[in-house]
């Protein structure tokens, strides 16, 4: 198991791709399109509306 914290670095990129994808739902949920998440171990097509709930959700 990794017990090593992220670098700085990585945390900044973490951040940066989770507020990329945010947009990126957001601009498919106007659109009324559906998104493909992961859902325990299975790709799931999921509307982009109710994809973004859950990802504020956690």
């Amino acid at each position: 198991m990794n017990t090593k914290k992220p670098s700085k670095m990585a945390m900044v990129a973490g951040r940066c791709l989770q507020e990329a994808v945010q947009e990126e739902f957001k601009r498919k949920a106007l659109l009324g399109q559906y998104v493909i998440i992961n859902r325990n171990g299975k790709a799931c097509r999921v509307s982009a509306k109710q994809a973004l709930k859950i990802a504020k959700a956690k």
